[in-house]
């Protein structure tokens, strides 16, 4: 509990082995993120087993993030070997898998009816940039500004504003319908334009029976035109900074990223901060100068996750990535320039539950609190204390494993198991035992706690009490 940022690891052939999956999280590992843009339900499935397998052996509650890839367009199969292509270069781009000639094949169906002439369009991760220049009939024609190498099936960023594509293809359906079933935790969802993309996955889980928190992914300009809709109708949200680096400047992306944190923060939502964050260690032991800043500029910026992606899905040193990570996050936090930015006060009348997470936060600081102990049924609470931004630990006591689990995003807060109560007053005594076998208090300490009474009825938080350890 050294650390107060959570760390999201994306699983991937580099660690998804027993060994792999047991590093991560010996390292630091609070989130593990399955990357449905790559491999298959068995791979995930394997990933799931040997995470639920160590978390167990750790005693630590891990949360899983399956990651839905979201409308994805490829280029087809070229004519020719694939070649480069400079600056001033001139070509055609058409529908479908194939194409004749010299014509460029892409695997969307309306490719030429929802762009214009003047559109930019970006290929391999935006390393290859084409201007549409005219278009006749199903021919896209385009002046390539920044050149690279053009091979089969790389990648084809289009401006989102014009395409005709639903949020969920049927691969995320598919995949959505295998996490629901293999019990993930959270779903992130991506191409968000709107709130309503964000509800119609939610009805897909309540059509199964099972309420998972949504994740939305930032990375669209329509996401950021309907920013605050999105983020009220989210669980969390991701700054996807890839994509956002595509479809915006490189300069706006920190002013975009600085704008989302903000809003998560007036909601009251975890957010994570993701993309190229230690990327250099994908091969090397270190990170930059740079990528270390910008590590800890999100985590001054309040951001309650960091995420790494290829570091340890398909990086030479998975494991030394999570333990970089950490060391820079509590380095950051530690530091005192670190100062925890509280969220701005909701207007009144302010909610009877965030109300009593901002007492609970204030109690602890005022007594010099040596943490605060909160009892929860459905997490909600300790996600409210949270985003509130206590300076102490929160321990978070919750009879339900998936609970437990879904806990492992929220900043500060860190699950423990306790047995249903019959009164306040053996909670009290359980809670004491506890953190003092645990090592986390002494006689003498004072402890926030934070439960309902009647106790175990979910809903029902109403109390704020102060503990002095006996």
């Amino acid at each position: 509990m050294n650390r107060r940022a959570k760390i999201v690891c994306t699983i991937g052939p580099a660690c998804n082995h027993p060994e792999g999956i047991d590093q991560l999280i010996a390292s630091g590992m609070d989130v593990a993120r399955l990357n449905f843009s790559h491999g298959t339900h068995e791979d995930h499935s394997q990933a799931i087993g040997y995470i639920r397998e160590a978390s167990a052996r750790h005693k630590k509650a891990v949360a899983i993030l399956g990651d839905l890839c979201g409308p994805k367009i490829r280029v087809g199969k070229l004519n020719h070997p694939a070649r480069d292509i400079v600056p001033g270069e001139t070509f055609a781009m058409v529908s479908g898998a194939t194409a004749e000639g010299d014509d460029v094949p892409v695997r969307y169906a309306t490719l030429a009816e929802d762009l214009r002439p003047g559109d930019l369009i970006h290929l391999d991760d935006a390393r290859i940039q084409l201007k549409v220049t005219h278009i006749e009939g199903p021919r896209v024609h385009v002046l390539v500004q920044e050149g690279g190498h053009l091979r089969n099936n790389v990648g084809v960023h289009l401006p989102s504003g014009n395409l005709t594509l639903d949020v969920l293809t049927e691969k995320d359906k598919q995949d959505l319908m295998f996490g629901l079933t293999a019990g993930i935790d959270y779903v992130a969802v991506s191409f968000v334009r709107s709130p309503d993309d964000v509800k119609l996955v939610r009805e897909i889980c309540d059509a199964w029976g099972k309420r998972l928190p949504i994740c939305s992914k930032i990375e669209t300009p329509q996401a950021i035109e309907n920013l605050e809709a999105i983020v009220e109708t989210s669980d969390a949200v991701m700054v996807a900074r890839g994509d956002l680096g595509v479809e915006f400047p490189p300069e706006q992306v920190p002013v975009l990223q600085r704008r989302v944190l903000a809003s998560a923060a007036q909601h009251r939502r975890p957010v994570i901060v993701a993309t190229e964050m230690l990327h250099s260690m994908i091969t090397s032991t270190r990170p930059t100068r740079a990528e270390a800043s910008d590590v800890a500029t999100a985590i001054y910026d309040g951001a309650d996750a960091t995420m790494l992606s290829g570091e340890t899905a398909s990086g030479a040193h998975p494991a030394l990535a999570v333990r970089m990570m950490a060391r820079v996050v509590s380095a950051a936090e530690s530091s005192p320039y670190w100062v925890p930015r509280m969220p701005p006060p909701p207007e009144p009348p302010v909610p009877f539950a965030e109300a009593l997470a901002r007492t609970a936060v204030s109690a602890a600081r005022d007594v010099g609190a040596r943490l605060i102990a909160v009892f929860t049924q459905t997490g909600d609470t300790a996600r409210l204390i949270s985003k509130e931004r206590p300076t102490v630990p929160v321990i978070a006591f919750s009879p339900s494993e998936g609970i437990r689990r879904r806990i492992g995003l929220y900043w500060n807060v860190w699950a423990r198991v306790l047995s249903p109560m019959r009164d306040t007053d053996e909670m009290v005594d359980a809670v004491q035992n506890h953190l003092q076998a645990g090592g986390l208090v002494s006689p003498g300490d004072k402890i926030v706690l934070v439960y309902g009474s009647p106790i175990a009825v979910t809903g029902r938080t109403n109390t704020v009490r102060i503990v002095q350890i006996q």
